[in-house]
């Protein structure tokens, strides 16, 4: 990878929005996750145009709901955030990502649904956001469940329901899914 800028950045429009609104959930434990990018097999510029692993196969939005679970996610209640990490006395550089996301409404059911995505070892992970841009969490390396919190609330304005934290770690920022 050359280490060189090949373009600028420019300032946006400011019609851009925070927030996710839906995260995509597969279990690829035992799986390896294979991307195919934009420019063929080798990433050129960070954007995913096709992901398998084990059975399934992503290479539309279409098939996105058929090979994972949706988790809708309230407004402005879950986010991402990816810090890069740069060692220059150990010649490593890596990312981190870190997805919050919360499950209103405690219940047998979504507990169940908890303990099952605690349990992997490698989750897709895919997260929507309120542009209607999607990221892969942990890119090949998939992402893990590293911690969460049940809670009945006190007032009757309190949440009611659970907080998940998945983690992903990756050599390279967060791809992005582009279908045609």
């Amino acid at each position: 990878m050359a280490c060189d800028l090949t373009s600028n950045v420019s300032l946006d429009c400011r019609e851009n929005l925070g927030g996710i609104k839906t995260i995509f959930l597969a279990s690829a434990t035992g799986d390896d996750i294979s991307l195919t990018f934009s420019g063929g097999s080798t990433n050129t510029n960070g954007a995913v145009t096709g992901l398998s692993w084990g059975s399934n196969s992503i290479t539309d939005f279409a098939s996105l709901t058929g090979a994972t679970y949706e988790f809708q996610q309230p407004r402005q209640s879950a986010s991402l955030t990816e810090t890069g990490n740069f060692s220059e006395e150990n010649g490593t550089a890596f990312y981190q990502s870190v997805l919050s996301m919360v499950i209103n409404k405690l219940d047998y059911t979504k507990l169940n649904a908890l303990d099952v995505l605690g349990r992997n070892t490698r989750l897709v992970c895919i997260v929507q956001t309120n542009n209607d841009n999607y990221f892969l969490v942990g890119n090949e390396t998939g992402a893990i469940v590293t911690s969460s919190t049940a809670e009945s609330g006190t007032a009757f304005g309190d949440r009611n329901g659970l907080s998940v934290e998945l983690t992903g770690f990756s050599k390279s920022p967060a791809y992005e899914l582009v279908f045609s």
